[in-house]
């Protein structure tokens, strides 16, 4: 199963995410609705305390709903995620999960990796950018030549690159911007041999 989590971020509508999104079905965190009707796609699961979806929205958007309490412990978003635990995906695509509030961005990442840990697959998307976590081991993306790309210690890690204009073996990362913007010739491969890392892919 492949699931498409739409979150309350901004997020860029391209015919191009509407076509990849075919494959996915779609749940929402309260006010990451607006998504699907702004994709024209079906929402499968609406899931939130709905204080930020506002009336006309809701009367818009036809979806089975999940209403939570707005006195709680964690945000829609992340009860969101944690029911897409339950459920046993093979594939996470987070939508507006980065951008907008800072905190909610960070909280996302970290939510992310749980994610990765129960060994789904996970990508985190405004519509116009992509962010992977990496877990300890050998990671392999197929990119086109002169695509740009970041590796970010999260927070602080032993990385190496291949396949870049500026490969890097082996190296301690940490609070630094010295594997940012780096471009690829061709296939990457990416090594995390201690700590977490985010493979960031932009324009």
């Amino acid at each position: 199963m492949r699931l498409a989590l739409l979150l309350g971020g901004p997020l860029l509508i391209t015919e191009g995410l509407r076509e990849r999104l075919k494959a996915f079905r779609l749940w929402a965190a309260d006010s990451g609705a607006r998504h699907a009707l702004e994709l024209g796609l079906p929402l499968e699961l609406w899931l939130g305390d709905m204080d930020s979806s506002p009336p006309w929205l809701q009367e818009a958007l036809p979806a089975p709903r999940v209403l939570l309490p707005p006195e709680k412990d964690l945000t829609d978003g992340e009860a969101l995620m944690r029911r897409a635990l339950e459920a046993g995906p093979e594939e996470v695509l987070l939508l507006g999960a980065t951008g907008g509030r800072l905190d909610h961005t960070l909280a996302h990442l970290e939510l992310a990796f749980l994610l990765a840990e129960r060994g789904i697959r996970v990508e985190l998307s405004d519509g116009l950018t992509r962010t992977f976590p990496l877990l300890p081991g050998e990671h392999a993306f197929s990119l086109e030549a002169g695509a740009p790309f970041s590796l970010l210690p999260f927070p602080e890690a032993t990385l190496g690159v291949e396949g870049a204009r500026w490969d890097l073996p082996p190296t301690p990362l940490k609070a630094t911007t010295r594997a940012l913007e780096n471009r690829a010739l061709g296939p990457i491969r990416l090594w995390v041999e201690r700590g977490r890392a985010l493979l960031h892919l932009f324009p």
